[in-house]
Parts: structure tokens; C-alpha cells; sequence
């Protein structure tokens, strides 16, 4: 089956933004790989009550990381190990020669980051520019040469993605009614965080009753998809 990497910039993105999508892809049968940038040790949440200190934030981030992993199906979790909010002075190009590595060993069929500047965060944005050019790379190679490069889309719909540079190729809305117990788990692992929405930590019922029923990509790269409900030809 296919493999696909989303590459964020924060412990949590991954859930809170396409849980559903990488957990429906994980449980039926798709390789998937989760690149994240920092431990978000910059964080303000400390937990409600607090369970952190600011000293040991990002150990916690990262267990809570790795049990969000488990609940979503993601087989490998790899850590970029930079500091939390200085993404934007990274150097780009070497941090895309690490991606890049990452992409050339797993060979995935698509790739999911974040848009700049529709990403909003700069780490957000940092991390999608440090993607994007790796997955141009990674897409100049034989092994790349049929692989999609998705941005994630907070609602905004296409439009707001034709003001940019990058081409339209097909708006994406993936149905995750069916995965959102495992994302409710993703987000109760991610407890530092998620304990502010108290909906999510009432009843199972509730909780996924709070979240959406579908999650929104833009492919601006690679082969023209056939049917705009999946990351994926299948």
C-alpha cells in the first residue's frame, strides 16, 4: 500500500489539524509517517492544572507525541529535534536536505504541510517552505516523479489558495466520520494541550460529536488527482 508523510512543525498538529485523515489512511493499510519539526517547548499550555513545568514541556510533548502516533496507526515518527519557534531562521535548504533524506526512504505517494503564509504560525509557515522544496526534489527523481504535495486547509476553501503562486491542482474534502474515536484519543493524548476544550474530555459521545466529519487539503503538486475525496488513486 501507499505511504504517505505529513511534515509539521509542533507536536499536536498532526491531530488537531488531519487526525482523522492520517488515521483513516493508517487503518486501511496505508504506510504512514509523521515528520515533526520541534517539541513545541515554547508553548504558554502547561496543562489544566499544570502537569508541566517550562523546564520539562517538551519531554512531555514528546510522550504525548508518541501516544497520539500510537492512537492515529503513524508507523514512524521522526523528530527534526529543532527549537520550538525558530523555524523561520532555520537554514532552509539544509533542513530540506534532511526532509528530502526522509522522502527518499520511504518513497511516499503524497505529502502533507503546511501553506505559507496560509499556515498563519511562522513555524507553521517555515516548515511548509522547507517541505515544499523538498518535496520539489524529492518529485525531479524517478522514484518522486508520480507523487502529490497536499497543503492543509483551515476552511478556506481554493480561492484563498489561487492568490498565491503555487497552482490549484484539486481541492480535497476526506471523510473521517468513521476514524474520529481514534482522533479523539490522539487529542486526549495530547493532554498539555486539549485539556482547555473541556468538550473533549466529557463522554466519548460527546467528544466526537464536537469534531467535524470531513478534513480539507489543497494538492498544488503532482499528478492531477481523480476524484477529490482522497489523498490517494486507489
Amino acid at each position: 500500500m501507499a505511504t504517505v508523510i505529513a511534515v509539521f512543525a509542533h507536536p499536536d498538529d498532526e491531530t488537531f489539524i488531519c487526525g482523522g485523515t492520517l488515521a483513516k489512511l493508517a487503518y486501511t493499510g496505508h504506510r504512514v509517517v509523521l515528520v515533526c519539526a520541534t517539541l513545541g517547548e515554547m508553548g504558554r499550555r502547561l496543562g489544566i492544572p499544570p502537569i508541566a513545568t517550562r523546564e520539562s514541556i517538551g519531554q512531555i510533548r514528546e510522550r504525548e507525541l508518541r501516544a497520539a502516533c500510537e492512537a492515529l496507526g503513524v508507523q514512524r515518527l521522526e523528530l527534526l529535534g529543532l527549537r520550538d519557534k525558530t523555524l523561520e531562521i532555520q537554514p532552509q535548504g539544509e533542513v530540506a536536505d534532511r526532509v528530502l533524506r526522509i522522502l527518499q526512504g520511504e518513497a511516499p505517494s503524497a505529502v502533507i504541510t503546511f501553506h505559507d503564509p496560509l499556515g498563519g504560525h511562522p513555524d507553521h509557515c517555515a516548515i511548509g517552505r522547507i517541505a515544499t522544496e523538498a518535496f520539489s526534489r524529492y518529485q525531479a527523481t524517478p522514484a518522486g516523479g508520480g507523487a502529490r504535495l497536499f497543503y492543509v486547509s483551515f476552511g478556506e476553501g481554493a480561492e484563498a489558495f489561487r492568490r498565491f503562486a503555487q497552482p490549484v491542482l484539486a481541492a480535497v474534502q476526506v471523510d473521517v466520520s468513521g476514524y474520529k474515536s481514534e482522533k479523539l484519543r490522539a487529542f486526549r493524548a495530547h493532554r498539555t494541550q486539549s485539556q482547555l476544550d473541556r468538550s473533549l474530555w466529557g463522554s466519548d459521545r460527546r467528544g466526537t460529536e464536537r469534531m467535524g466529519n470531513r478534513e480539507y487539503f489543497i494538492q498544488t503538486m503532482g499528478p492531477r488527482l481523480k476524484q477529490a475525496t482522497s489523498l490517494l488513486d486507489e
